[in-house]
C-alpha cells in the first residue's frame, strides 16, 4: 500500500511541475503571442515585470513605426516611460483568434507618451509646449448582457489639461462591428470630465485670430447661445448651464474640473437627439448634469 501511494504522489509532482512549466506569466505571454505581430521596424523595452498571468510592466519603451501616408512618408519613434497592463484580454489578441471577436477586457495605463511625428508638436504653434502625454483604458464587456462598461478612458497633456471619459452602452457586443456601433449601442449612463490647466488660455486666442476675431468675441457667441437655450428652461436645466457658462466665462483660468453627465429616464440613442431642444428635455430626458467650482447662479443667462 506503502508503494502505491508512494507512487501516487511521485505522479502528482510530476504533473505539478509539468503544469508550472507550460504556464506563463503576463510578460512572457506578451512577449509570445502579442510582441510578434506588432506591425512596427522596431519594438523594445528597457526592462519588464509580470502582473499575474494577464498583466505586466515595461519600461522605457521604444517603438519605431515604418514609414507611411499616416506619419508623412517617414519612419516615426514614439517613447513611453512605462507601460502598465494590469489585465488584457491575451485569447482575442492571439493571431489565430478571429478578427470578429474584439477583445473582451482591458485595463492599461502609457504613462509619458512623447514622439518625433508632427502630431506630437501639432498644438506648438499655439504656444503649448510639447509635453508627454499619458493614456488610461479600462473597459469590459459583458458578452451575455451586451453591455459595454467604459469604466475610464483618459488622455492627460501634461501640465495643460486632461479629460476622461466614462460610460455604460447596452446592445454592444464582443461581436458588435465598430460602423454600427452607434445605432446599436443605448446609452445607460455617462461622465465626461475637462480639468483644464492652462490649455484654453494658450489656445483660445490663436484659433480666434485665425477667424479674425479676438477671444473675448468668440467667448461671447458661445455664451449667448447658452442664452438662447436657457430662456425656456426650468430650474434643474439652468442650474447645469450656469456650470457651462461660468466655466467659459473663466477660460483664462478655470477654478477647476467641467463635470458633465447624462443618465437618461431610458435609455438614449442617436435617434433621440431630435428632442434635445425640447424644454427641460436636457435633465428630465437625458438626465443631463453640470458641476463646476466656480459656478455662478444666472450665469447661462447673463449672455443674452
Amino acid at each position: 500500500m506503502r508503494s502505491i501511494w508512494a507512487g501516487l504522489t511521485t505522479a502528482l509532482l510530476l504533473v505539478g511541475l509539468a503544469t508550472a512549466s507550460w504556464a506563463q506569466n503576463g510578460l512572457e505571454r506578451f512577449d509570445k503571442e502579442i510582441k510578434p505581430q506588432l506591425e512596427l521596424k522596431k519594438f523594445s523595452y528597457a526592462s519588464g515585470a509580470p502582473l499575474g498571468n494577464a498583466g505586466f510592466v515595461l519600461n522605457d519603451v521604444v517603438a519605431v513605426i515604418p514609414a507611411n501616408a499616416a506619419t508623412g512618408d517617414k519612419e516615426s519613434t514614439v517613447k513611453i516611460q512605462k507601460v502598465t497592463v494590469d489585465e488584457i484580454d491575451f485569447d482575442r489578441l492571439k493571431k489565430e483568434s478571429s478578427p470578429e471577436d474584439a477583445p473582451r477586457f482591458a485595463k492599461l495605463k502609457l504613462e509619458g507618451i512623447t514622439g518625433d511625428d508632427d502630431m506630437f508638436a501639432a498644438l506648438k504653434p499655439y504656444g503649448v509646449p510639447n509635453v508627454p502625454v499619458d493614456v488610461a483604458l479600462d473597459y469590459r464587456i459583458d458578452t451575455a448582457a451586451k453591455v459595454l462598461h467604459l469604466n475610464n478612458l483618459e488622455m492627460t497633456l501634461r501640465g495643460q489639461a486632461s479629460i476622461a471619459l466614462a460610460m455604460v452602452l447596452e446592445g454592444i457586443s464582443d461581436k458588435t462591428d465598430a460602423s454600427t456601433a452607434k445605432d446599436d449601442g443605448r446609452l445607460r449612463s455617462a461622465k465626461l470630465t475637462y480639468d483644464d490647466k492652462g490649455l484654453l488660455a494658450k489656445v483660445v486666442p490663436p484659433l480666434a485670430q485665425t477667424e479674425s476675431l479676438k477671444p473675448e468675441d468668440v467667448v461671447k457667441t458661445a455664451l449667448a447661445s447658452i442664452a438662447g437655450f436657457a430662456e425656456p428652461q426650468g430650474p434643474q436645466t439652468l442650474q447645469a448651464l450656469d456650470a457651462i457658462a461660468s466655466f467659459i466665462t473663466d477660460w483664462k483660468a478655470p477654478k477647476g474640473p467641467l463635470v458633465l453627465g447624462l443618465k437618461p429616464s431610458k435609455t438614449a440613442g442617436v435617434d433621440d437627439l431630435d428632442k434635445i431642444m425640447m424644454p427641460n428635455a436636457l435633465t428630465d430626458l437625458f438626465g443631463f448634469t453640470a458641476t463646476y467650482p466656480g459656478t455662478k447662479p444666472g450665469a447661462a443667462k447673463a449672455g443674452k
